[in-house]
C-alpha cells in the first residue's frame, strides 16, 4: 500500500511539468503546529501532544486568461504534499498525503497579501481503528482518508522573489462514513513558512483589472447520486465511550434533487433544491445502546428536505455547499436517526458538457459524515454556454 501511494505522489509531481512552462510559479514550504480539537463526545482522549507537521507546495500564478482568474483576484493554485504527526503516535499515528489548493487574495498591498486558502486531497493514515489492536481510535477507521483544509494567510514579500507566510487553518480528516467508526479528526493549526516566486515581480497583477461580461441568469437542474455508508453495528460502553464493539456493515445510499440557481455574480450562484434521500442503513436502529433490524420497505427508508445551496465556479469546475432541513421523515426509523432534522452537503461539480455535470460530495448531519455521493446532473438551461 505504501509503495503504491508513493508512486501516485511521483506521478502527480511529473504531470505538472507542462503547466509550469505556461505560467509564473511559486514554491513554498511551511511548518504547521497546533492541536487536535475534539468535536464529539468520547473523543477527548485523542487530544494528547501538540500537533507538528509540514507542507510543501508548488503553484502557478493565474494570469487572467480566463474570467474566473479576474473574478477571484488573480489567485494562485497548485499541488501540495502534506505530513502531520497528529499528536498521538500510539493511537493516531501520522497522516501523509497530497492535495490541490487555491489561494484567493482578499486584499493586496504593495508588499503584502491577505489570502483565503482552500485545500482538498487524500492522506494515508498509518494507524486506524482495530477492534483488538487499536480500539480507542474512534476517529479514523481506514488507511486512505479525505483531507479538507481551510483558513486565512498573511504573506509579506521581503523582495520580488521571497515572502514570509503565516496563517491559521482548520484541518479535517475523514473517510466519509464508508467505514465506521468515523468520527473524523479536526485540528486547529498555525502555519509559518517561506515562499519563493521563481520569476520575481510577484505583484504584477495587483492593480490589473478588466471588466467581466456576464448576465444574471437562472438555472434549473436535476441531480441523481449514489453512495454507501457504514454502520458499526454494536454498542458503546457507557463507562468507556471511546471503546466500540460489534461488527461493521455497509449499506447503499442514494438521492435525487431538483434545484434552481440564480447567478448573482460573475462566478457565483445560489439557489434552492428539493432533495429526496434513500438510506438502506435505516433498517438498523439504535435503541438503549442496542441495535436491532427492521425490515422496512423502500419508502420507509427515504427522507425529503429543502436545501439552500451556494456555488463558486471556475470555468467548468464548481465548489458547492448546501444546508437543508428535512420536511418528511419516516416514523418507522427509530433511535439516533429519528432525531436528525437537518443535513449539510459539501462537494465538487464538473461540467463535462454545456448542460451535463459530474458530482462528488459528502452528505453530513451536524458536520458528521453520513455518506459519500457520486452522481450526474443535467442542467435544463445552459448557464455555462460561454465557457466553450
Amino acid at each position: 500500500m505504501e509503495k503504491r501511494f508513493l508512486i501516485v505522489l511521483l506521478f502527480v509531481g511529473f504531470s505538472i511539468n507542462p503547466l509550469l512552462a505556461q505560467y509564473p510559479f511559486l514554491i513554498s514550504g511551511e511548518y504547521l503546529g497546533g492541536t487536535v480539537t475534539p468535536h464529539r463526545e468520547g473523543m477527548e482522549h485523542l487530544k494528547q501532544d501538540p500537533v507538528n507537521g509540514a507542507e510543501f507546495e508548488i503553484a502557478v500564478q493565474l494570469n487572467g486568461n480566463d474570467d474566473w482568474h479576474v473574478a477571484y483576484h488573480y489567485p494562485v493554485t497548485g499541488l501540495g504534499l502534506h505530513f502531520n504527526d497528529l499528536g498521538y503516535d500510539e493511537v493516531l499515528g501520522y497522516a501523509a498525503g497530497f492535495y490541490g489548493f487555491i489561494d484567493i487574495p482578499l486584499r493586496r498591498w504593495e508588499q503584502a497579501e491577505f489570502i483565503y486558502k482552500l485545500s482538498s486531497g487524500l492522506t494515508y493514515n498509518s494507524k486506524r481503528f482495530l477492534v483488538d489492536a487499536n480500539p480507542t481510535n474512534i476517529a479514523i477507521s481506514t488507511r486512505v482518508n479525505y483531507l479538507f483544509n481551510t483558513g486565512f494567510h498573511f504573506r509579506y514579500w521581503m523582495s520580488d522573489y521571497y515572502a514570509l507566510d503565516a496563517g491559521v487553518e482548520l484541518t479535517h480528516y475523514s473517510n466519509g462514513a464508508i467505514r465506521k467508526p468515523n468520527k473524523g479528526l479536526n485540528q486547529l493549526n498555525v502555519n509559518a513558512g517561506l515562499s519563493y516566486y521563481l520569476t520575481g515581480n510577484y505583484n504584477s497583477y495587483r492593480d490589473v483589472k478588466r471588466p467581466i461580461v456576464w448576465d444574471p441568469s437562472h438555472e434549473i437542474y436535476v441531480l441523481g447520486v449514489l453512495g454507501k455508508t457504514n454502520i458499526y453495528k454494536g454498542f458503546n460502553d457507557p463507562d468507556h465511550p471511546e471503546i466500540n464493539s460489534g461488527t461493521d456493515q455497509t449499506f447503499f445510499t442514494g438521492g435525487v434533487s431538483v434545484g434552481w440557481n440564480y447567478r448573482y455574480a460573475p462566478k457565483r450562484k445560489a439557489g434552492l433544491s428539493l432533495d429526496g434521500f434513500y438510506n438502506e442503513s435505516f433498517n438498523w436502529s439504535n435503541w438503549d445502546n442496542q441495535f436491532f433490524y427492521k425490515d422496512l420497505n423502500f419508502w420507509q427508508l427515504t427522507r425529503s428536505g429543502i436545501g439552500i445551496n451556494h456555488e463558486f465556479f471556475m470555468k467548468r469546475l464548481s465548489i458547492f455547499t448546501g444546508f437543508g432541513i428535512y420536511v418528511v421523515r419516516s416514523p418507522e426509523v427509530l433511535g439516533s436517526k429519528a432525531d436528525e432534522w437537518m443535513y449539510e452537503r459539501l462537494g465538487f461539480r464538473y461540467y463535462i458538457l454545456q448542460n451535463v455535470f459530474l458530482n462528488v460530495s459528502f452528505k453530513a448531519y451536524g458536520f458528521k459524515a453520513e455518506s459519500v455521493e457520486f452522481g450526474m446532473g443535467l442542467s435544463l438551461n445552459q448557464m455555462y454556454s460561454n465557457f466553450w
